[in-house]
């Protein structure tokens, strides 16, 4: 969950002198806790690391370019957080930094999209408040400063409507992110050892966390993992294969299906829209297979249910069809309307029909559900394996029996959504 995000001025502090103590100085904090005083933030991040991550930003290292503007992911060292933050250079050369400070576990990469609108809306913040601080424009840098209050705010509050997940969007968790993609992948084909899929990961990415990628496997059931013992080698008494390994038990996908519920409504009131709506449903599920959906299309679909505006207008189209010109203001202020509906549109989750008098109606074309598939594909994967390779190290005996007796253990499992 996230703490709180901090902005800061980079300020140099020249005295008469003319030695320069630089420093940074807090300008405006927000936390998630509301009984704390404006001083919590040195709790959450001391200058060391503060200006370490002014280092990322200026000096490019860990891959961040250099640039005016920018952001960085990272782990605090002296306080157990991690951070995402954002640094702007402005016009006259003004230096600011924004701390939003996470717990260690948290997954911050589902945030970025949020922490990156903040950024880009912060940045014109800074530009005016560094004008009127030049010119001492008390009146507007007091307005800049309730702006600023309430845009971090406003973050604070979409970082934690992201943060409850339902299953569905931990579905999106999955397919939104290549290494869990690949985790998927692999246990699709057989067994794997802990050591061997952190190994393989980090050949991807250096800084791969294994713990967090899997928390949406174990939480919607996918994978168990188990202890195996290994095999003593008779000659050098080397025992190998020994530790945890991790076996897929149940296989999942988004699958499309009809939006029964609003037919039948339709269909019940002798609405004018039914018989077009109907058309179209029919048009598309004629051609769709859910084994042939890209995974480009998943990617899309997976990314837009990890934006709480598109998820929660989804959830509401679901029970519910509206004229284009009456839509609920279920969105945040950001939100862009009307792009918001036509990326919908785009991967035919929505339709847009007109009626008789044209008037334009929005309805759910293809409603989105899991499709849980047991993955008995790989019985005969793990047996000609095994058949083929009786020594072979990554699959022996005892890791291909312990993935049979929990395919079999786990068979009459349910998932609920």
């Amino acid at each position: 969950m996230i703490k709180g995000i901090i902005t800061f001025s980079f300020n140099l502090n020249q005295k008469e002198t003319g030695e320069i103590e630089p420093e940074f100085r807090p300008i405006q904090s927000q936390f998630l806790a509301e009984d704390v005083d404006e001083n919590y933030y040195k709790e959450l991040v001391v200058e060391n690391d503060i200006f370490a991550m002014y280092y990322q930003h200026t000096t490019g290292l860990s891959g961040v370019s250099v640039e005016h503007s920018n952001f960085f992911n990272g782990r605090l060292k002296e306080t157990p957080y991690q951070i995402m933050s954002y640094f702007k250079q402005v016009s006259d050369g003004s230096q600011y930094l924004t701390f939003s400070i996470f717990e260690l576990d948290d997954e911050i990469e589902i945030y970025k999209d949020i922490v990156s609108e903040m950024g880009n809306r912060l940045g014109d913040i800074f530009e005016k408040f560094s004008e009127a601080r030049k010119s001492k424009q008390l009146e507007v840098i007091t307005n800049l400063q309730i702006r600023l209050k309430n845009e971090l705010k406003y973050s604070i509050f979409q970082i934690e409507r992201l943060s409850n997940l339902t299953n569905l969007q931990k579905i999106a968790l999955i397919y939104n992110n290549e290494l869990r993609l690949k985790i998927l992948e692999t246990l699709r084909k057989f067994p794997i050892s802990n050591f061997e899929l952190r190994k393989e990961l980090q050949q991807i990415r250096p800084d791969a966390n294994l713990d967090i990628l899997l928390h949406p496997f174990i939480e919607l059931n996918l994978i168990r993992r188990d202890w195996i013992e290994g095999e003593k080698n008779k000659e050098t008494g080397i025992i190998k294969n020994q530790g945890e390994y991790l076996f897929l038990v149940k296989d999942i996908m988004f699958t499309r299906v009809p939006n029964e519920k609003l037919l039948n409504h339709l269909k019940d009131s002798k609405n004018e829209l039914y018989e077009l709506y109907n058309a179209e449903v029919i048009k598309f599920f004629t051609k769709y297979d859910p084994f042939e959906e890209t995974m480009e299309n998943n990617h899309k679909i997976a990314s837009m249910f990890l934006n709480p505006d598109v998820y929660d207008f989804f959830v509401l189209m679901r029970n519910n069809f509206y004229a284009k010109d009456k839509i609920p203001k279920i969105f945040s202020e950001f939100a862009v309307t009307d792009v918001l509906i036509d990326d919908l549109k785009e991967i035919e989750i929505l339709t847009e029909i007109n009626d008789h008098e044209d008037r334009k109606w929005l309805l759910l074309l293809t409603d989105i559900r899991p499709l849980v598939i047991f993955p008995e594909y790989i019985l005969p994967k793990i047996r000609s394996f095994y058949k083929k390779n009786p020594t072979h190290e990554k699959l022996h005996y005892q890791i291909a029996k312990k993935a049979y007796d929990l395919l079999e253990l786990t068979y009459p499992e349910k998932m609920e959504f």
